[in-house]
């Protein structure tokens, strides 16, 4: 098996390092929008998600320090993993 090599991002955030390049992934019949992780990661300044059509989404992929405080906000738990995406080619904001 070849040796990959990935070229990475950190985040530093909470006297901590992050490797950027996950987002959270919202399971849509599982939100309710209550906004707990909106506020939770307004706070903490990256400021990714939004309610949209009374649902959590990732608005700003690229802002995201992949810390995973949102999916630890989540009562339903519709926030379940943060799933890697590739930096030169992110999602696109809704």
């Amino acid at each position: 098996m070849a040796n990959k090599e990935y070229k990475t991002e950190i985040a530093e955030a909470y006297g901590r390092e992050f490797i950027k390049g996950n987002i959270p992934e919202i399971n849509e019949l599982r939100c309710m929008a209550c906004g707990n992780c909106v506020a939770l990661c307004k706070k903490l300044g990256p400021n990714v998600l939004e309610i949209k059509d009374n649902v959590a989404k990732v608005v700003r992929p690229e802002d995201c320090i992949s810390d995973a405080a949102c999916l630890v906000s989540c009562p339903t738990k519709a926030m379940f993993l943060m799933s890697k995406h590739d930096p030169e080619n992110p999602p696109t904001s809704v």
